[in-house]
């Protein structure tokens, strides 16, 4: 009986512990539109590498059990549980399998939080291409995959939009630059499939994983950030899509 409390005890833990909302100009979606990925609510592996992630590094990516790449920790603080990246000169991809299809689950939505920027880091060229926070999607292909990569560039203004110099089936989105946010949580919001077919010119295949990267192997620098609370999310119903006599008993209920 003991046993068991314990376990309801961890399941109501797990279910409440969350410590922020997005902003109030997000569309606040119903259950059933959510699809939460990763909260990271893991209060036993608190300094440890989640167990249901892996970490990949080198040029080909291959799977790492290193402790030294395995950076990425859970932390806690006032009761959050998030993922924490803490580094110098190392690069590894941390991520956990996700079968989503964006053509139903079209916006990513996440917040991430930096507190140290790779010194000239600058995602345009092979010798500065590290990335303070970095969430990527990544997408089955026939021979090499196809990437989405949302980034916080120390120097590149958010708005750019650009390709990855080690390849080309990696386009990059800079959502956050530079350090005037630094230290604060940043809730961020995109619609993952219009980014895809605007970029890539075609609709795309399932998401394969989701992905995290902050990175200094270029720069040599001091780098440290936060994610947490990752969801795909249902587009809310456009106001052209609503049925109109659905809108017309609804007003005679009104009255």
């Amino acid at each position: 009986m003991r046993r068991f409390q314990k376990i309801i005890i961890g399941i109501l833990i797990g279910s409440t512990a969350y410590a922020a909302d997005p902003p109030a100009r997000f569309h606040t979606p119903s259950r059933d539109s959510v699809l939460i990925l990763e909260r990271f609510e893991y209060p036993g592996q608190i300094g440890q590498f989640p167990v249901n992630w892996e970490g990949r590094s080198g040029w080909r990516q291959k799977r790492t059990r290193k402790k030294e790449d395995l950076y990425y920790t859970i932390q806690a603080e006032n009761g959050d549980h998030f993922l924490r990246a803490e580094t110098v000169g190392r690069a590894t991809n941390a991520g956990r399998p996700a079968k989503v299809n964006l053509r139903v689950w079209k916006k990513l939505r996440w917040r991430w939080r930096v507190h140290s920027l790779p010194a000239g880091g600058n995602e345009n060229h092979k010798e500065t291409n590290d990335s303070a926070a970095a969430v990527r999607l990544v997408f089955k292909g026939r021979y090499i995959p196809k990437t989405l990569k949302y980034v916080w560039s120390a120097t590149l203004p958010a708005g750019t939009e650009t390709e990855s110099p080690l390849s080309d089936n990696t386009k990059v989105i800079v959502l956050q630059s530079g350090s005037r946010n630094a230290g604060k949580w940043i809730w961020e919001e995109v619609n993952a499939y219009e980014d895809y077919r605007r970029l890539f010119g075609s609709d795309p295949r399932l998401v394969g994983a989701v992905a995290v990267l902050t990175d200094s192997d270029n720069t040599k620098t001091f780098v440290k950030a936060d994610y947490d609370d990752i969801s795909f999310l249902m587009e809310p119903p456009q106001s052209s899509d609503r049925d109109p006599d659905a809108e017309a008993v609804n007003q005679d209920r009104g009255k």
